[in-house]
């Protein structure tokens, strides 16, 4: 393919977008590092607060297929649409209704509504709008903005919390979505004036048919299986890596510090893995390498504690397990063609965030009956071990293998 065939406005494109994806996790994660703040500012259990993080998980597992829909039926920037709005919208509602807990939970739910919408475009743009040799690339921004998500509350909603109140918080995150759902809108297009660049899936909107293909193929339902895994196992970690450490004589101060390294390395990894999978040619023996070194990493989490060795622990996961992903579910794309990439990485999520759910569940019932959070670790790191035999039986993709071989 020529040079000239390749529309310059695909990298506007995918920073356009980035920043309404980074503010859909942000409204997810908001309360999740002043938990104990908004139990006191609010008057309510610990368990609500949690439901307010777990709508997220619960609305993916509801909408995402009718957003893949929307992704192939309509076109990715349909999507964007819906999911912007919602998320701009309703982020200031919550903002204005700050006092009120019933009001804010419920927008609450209605923003999850738009995450879907807006993580199912994550490659369907690459597929058209980039070339093969930088589809990897390109996904692994617009995950990487994900990421930067989950790190912003983190680092502010703490911070802005204490100085200025809960309220000032929602309105901070509502005015990042309002601006970058007016970005996302204004600078989007669904496909460059040229042919798109590179192979194109046949014509197949989402349909029951289209599903049955999907569980069908042996190749996705690899990549599917090590998502379910891997993404559980991710979700639980995110979400109760307070719970995991502070046994350990760890702090809570030190806690969001390790969760914060966690995100940030992952951060990295989306950057640096992803081009140099492009580069390279290849993306089966990166999985296998980080399943590999998750192994131990999470034996380390489990049992070391040492804030510092936590702390570097954390950051080799989170570069690994982050970094790795948008090359998992570019492949997941690929091996699936030609169904289109909205139908096969929404099913790719949506099993994710149903195991992520789970996961936690499990995790929450093991350790309170145990009373100690090492039994669940250590199953952790056994579904970890029992991932990396399928790894092994995992395949290049044939538009990976042509691209390498011209």
């Amino acid at each position: 393919m020529k040079s000239k065939d390749i529309s310059s406005y695909r990298w506007i494109i995918v920073l356009a977008i980035v920043p309404i994806i980074i503010s859909t996790e942000i409204m997810w994660l908001s309360l999740a590092p002043i938990s104990s703040m908004a139990e006191s500012f609010y008057g309510v259990s610990g368990m609500k607060i949690a439901l307010f993080s777990m709508s997220y998980m619960i609305m993916y597992i509801i909408f995402s297929i009718p957003a893949s829909w929307v992704v192939d039926k309509y076109g990715y920037r349909y999507s964007l649409i819906i999911g912007a709005s919602l998320t701009a919208i309703f982020g200031l509602i919550r903002a204005l209704c700050a006092d009120n807990f019933t009001i804010v939970l419920i927008s609450q739910f209605i923003i999850a509504i738009g995450q879907p919408f807006l993580l199912n475009i994550s490659t369907k743009v690459p597929a058209n709008w980039f070339p093969i040799s930088e589809r990897s690339t390109a996904a692994g921004i617009l995950i990487m903005a994900q990421y930067i998500g989950f790190a912003v509350p983190m680092l502010i909603a703490p911070i802005v919390a204490t100085s200025s109140g809960i309220p000032k918080v929602f309105m901070l995150f509502a005015i990042i979505a309002i601006i970058s759902a007016v970005i996302a809108i204004i600078f989007t297009k669904e496909k460059p004036a040229t042919a798109p660049p590179g192979p194109t899936a046949a014509k197949e909107d989402f349909s029951i048919s289209s599903i049955k293909k999907l569980f069908k193929n042996k190749g996705y339902l690899l990549v599917l299986f090590i998502c379910f895994m891997s993404m559980g196992i991710f979700n639980t970690l995110l979400t109760l890596i307070e719970s995991i450490l502070i046994p350990r004589g760890i702090t809570s101060v030190q806690a969001g510090i390790v969760g914060a390294v966690f995100v940030v390395a992952g951060i990295i990894g989306a950057v640096i893995l992803p081009v140099i999978s492009d580069k390279i040619g290849i993306k089966v023996p990166l999985f296998i390498c980080a399943i590999a070194l998750l192994i131990p990493l999470y034996l380390g989490l489990t049992f070391i504690e040492s804030f510092v060795f936590v702390a570097i622990i954390a950051g080799a996961a989170g570069f690994t397990i982050m970094g790795v992903a948008p090359i998992l579910f570019q492949h997941g794309s690929e091996v699936a063609y030609p169904i289109q990439e909205g139908t096969s990485l929404g099913i790719t999520l949506l099993m994710g965030q149903i195991s992520g759910v789970l996961f936690v569940y499990i995790f929450e019932s093991i350790a309170s009956i145990s009373g100690s959070v090492i039994i669940p670790m250590l199953i952790v790191v056994a579904i970890t071990v029992i991932e990396l035999p399928f790894t092994f039986r995992m395949k290049e993709s044939n538009m990976t293998i042509k691209m390498k071989n011209e």
